[in-house]
């Protein structure tokens, strides 16, 4: 299990914005995205009780909880959370997370060890809701990123749209600079399993 601390003054600072909120069981969720890529990041958003899973790690605070995705917590394990003021004098939340930039492969892994990374923990979970899937096929030292939809993808409407301002976006978050374009390979064919 993660450890995290939260000083008294972000608790305070955290029931105060809950409070604000009116909404029954609403948590705090520590959040990391593009783990292990260079654009990797970390946030706080509110999260409401519906949206709490089994998948969750549960962190009980003075009159609130914080959760942490099970998949991320590594990341943020012995992260630190306090409450300061900034230059102007405003409440200023800071959120150290030291282990957020750790590496689930070598340093000396390929871009396209990495991608295929970020494609099995990031991107394929999220088509896997359509009843899709995607390949990486190969990527480029130039930075073009090679794929094959399958499942629900293969032959979908939506298949562009998923591969511009889905992927690619993604993909060009994660690794800044380094994605060109990401090109669709596949064969589609419409049929009964195509998800539009």
């Amino acid at each position: 299990m993660s450890k995290i601390t939260v000083t008294e003054a972000a608790q305070g600072y955290f029931r105060k914005l809950i409070e604000d909120q009116k909404m029954e069981g609403l948590a705090i969720r520590l959040s990391a995205n593009n783990v292990g890529t260079p654009g990797v990041e970390c946030g706080i958003l509110y999260c409401p009780k519906e949206y709490i899973t089994s998948a969750d790690e549960h962190f009980q605070m003075n009159g609130f909880e914080i959760v942490i995705d099970k998949n991320v917590s590594d990341y943020l394990d012995e992260s630190f959370i306090d409450l300061g003021k900034d230059d102007e004098g405003n409440d200023l939340l800071t959120f150290h997370a030291p282990n957020l930039n750790r590496k689930p492969f070598g340093e000396d892994a390929s871009l396209k060890e990495q991608l295929q990374y970020f494609f099995d923990v990031t991107v394929n979970p999220g088509l896997a809701t359509h009843g899709g899937a995607v390949e990486l096929v190969d990527a480029t030292d130039d930075g073009v990123v090679k794929v094959r939809f399958s499942g629900g993808c293969n032959g979908c409407s939506m298949v562009g749209l998923t591969l511009k301002e889905g992927i690619e976006a993604n993909l060009n978050k994660a690794f800044p600079g380094l994605i060109k374009e990401v090109v669709d390979v596949t064969e589609h064919v419409k049929s009964d399993t195509s998800y539009a």
